[in-house]
């Protein structure tokens, strides 16, 4: 694993770890806060009840033991645990059957005190002292109390059917002042929710460092495999299915490998072509001067011969040098105002000069008068090469035609060259551009084959372009377009 995985890997899972860590203790502090401020169940439940008894209590001082006797009343058939009122002659005041056991009780507990609030004595207006209470099964009742109540068969002993909602189990039978409220069930500790939470989030964090760091160290190995010479490396099928900006990254590598690939490909048939180029004059100028030393008398006529392939070579080495130059875009020389039309007279003059050994004619057709600002050595480079390959491939006696045009408003030049040759085949027009490409070296004996190379890259260096097709009455055409700035002035 490298240094990338362990820094995704970190990185994601103290981010899981820190987000559920905090969540976690967040949800557990709150759980804990809300379980120790919340009232215990069985205080709840003694509170409810006891205020029967204070309820009852408070009849007495506006309703008397008629208003008593009437709450105790109805509350007999509801789900609320019943009443006792007994008076000083133990007689309960709905003359319900009470057994002894539990007025003993009763009255035990309160003088004890030990339920203020569920055993009261109160004094009526009918000069008796009235004990209240609620038989509760915790303040241990709960064995006293068996038969069922006369006048609600239906009910059971204490005229409601079991505890009430929310109601805990009754302690068991004994001294109810041996037995407190029940214990707090303590709250879990969060450990194992902790541990848990770090297991997932260690795995998880593990998985997804090893998705993002697996294509980078493809990569990183694709890179290290270029570098040592190995051109025919890929990584496309690598990145299996994905379709991120890392899958992206790996198409444009395979692009990049292709395009290296076909650069390193060209420059070595292009140091071949050179190679055989420049041994062809070489031979020649070696087989001069064997002939000079067995034939001194013909040694002028050898010196010619001599300085004619050293001259060839010598061109070759400057094409080559502009052609270097123009692919590596440091040809690019200073912008001047020329005037187009006396930039094209002086290239047609120049190219009817070479023309008058083969009687060939050039039919100049366009007046352009326009001033415009370009790189002038190489839009001078490029249609004179254009030119001079017209008149090196048209027959002898024969016509090339130039049409030249400017659009004024589109600020478009465009050039049209015309010629009466052989044409070239229709499968090598995309490749008459390429160095040293020639359809027909028997008439180009003294050519570099690289004049249209050159051309192009000098018309692309201007943002222009250049083509080549067959002409129907034979021969080839060959459409240069510039487009100049709209600054440029006419």
């Amino acid at each position: 694993m490298g240094r990338l995985f362990w820094k995704f890997f970190f990185a994601f899972w103290l981010a899981l770890l820190t987000a559920g860590v905090g969540v976690g203790t967040a949800v557990w502090l709150r759980h804990s806060a809300q379980q120790n401020s919340s009232p215990d169940q069985t205080d709840v439940v003694d509170v409810r009840r006891a205020s029967l008894v204070k309820l009852a209590a408070s009849t007495l001082p506006h309703g008397g033991v008629k208003g008593l006797h009437e709450f105790i009343q109805t509350l007999q058939n509801t789900r609320f645990p019943p009443i006792y009122a007994v008076d000083d002659t133990d007689r309960e005041l709905l003359d319900r059957p009470l057994a002894p056991e539990v007025l003993q009780q009763a009255r035990a507990l309160y003088l004890k005190t030990a339920y203020p609030d569920a055993i009261q004595m109160v004094s009526a207006d009918d000069g008796h002292r009235y004990l209240l209470f609620v038989p509760l099964p915790e303040h241990g009742f709960g064995d006293l109390f068996r038969p069922s109540f006369p006048g609600n068969p239906g009910l059971p002993p204490f005229g409601f059917d079991g505890p009430m909602p929310g109601d805990k189990p009754p302690p068991p039978s004994g001294n109810p002042e041996d037995h407190g409220p029940p214990p707090r069930r303590e709250s879990p500790a969060p450990i194992l929710p902790i541990v848990s939470g770090c297991l997932a989030s260690l795995l998880f964090s593990g998985l997804l460092a090893w998705y993002f760091a697996k294509p980078i160290r493809n990569l990183r190995d694709a890179f290290s495999a270029v570098a040592q010479g190995r051109l025919d490396t890929r990584i496309g099928n690598a990145m299996g299915r994905r379709r991120d900006e890392l899958a992206d990254l790996g198409r444009d590598f395979d692009h990049m490998a292709r395009q290296i690939c076909s650069l390193v490909d060209a420059q070595q048939h292009l140091l071949h072509d050179v190679s055989h180029e420049i041994r062809s004059p070489l031979a020649r100028i070696q087989a001069a001067i064997g002939l000079a030393q067995q034939q001194p008398e013909k040694l002028p006529v050898t010196l010619e011969r001599v300085e004619r392939e050293s001259q060839r070579i010598s061109d070759l080495v400057g094409e080559l040098l502009m052609l270097s130059k123009l692919e590596a875009g440091v040809a690019t020389g200073k912008i001047d105002r020329i005037n187009l039309g006396d930039l094209l007279a002086d290239i047609i003059a120049d190219a009817r000069f070479e023309a008058e050994p083969n009687r060939i004619e050039l039919s100049y057709q366009g007046s352009i008068d326009v001033v415009i600002e370009c790189q002038s050595e190489l839009l001078h480079r490029a249609i004179e090469n254009v030119l001079r390959n017209a008149v090196q491939h048209c027959k002898a006696a024969g016509t090339i035609i130039i049409d030249a045009d400017f659009d004024s408003d589109n600020r478009r030049l465009r050039i049209r060259v015309d010629d009466e040759g052989s044409g070239v085949p229709d499968q090598d027009l995309a490749a008459i551009f390429q160095p040293f490409f020639r359809s027909d070296q028997t008439k180009k004996p003294h050519s570099t084959g690289l004049g249209l190379t050159i051309a192009h890259r000098a018309i692309d260096a201007h943002g222009g372009s250049i083509s080549a097709s067959n002409r129907p009455q034979g021969g080839l055409r060959v459409v240069i377009e510039i487009p100049f700035p709209t600054r440029q002035a006419i």
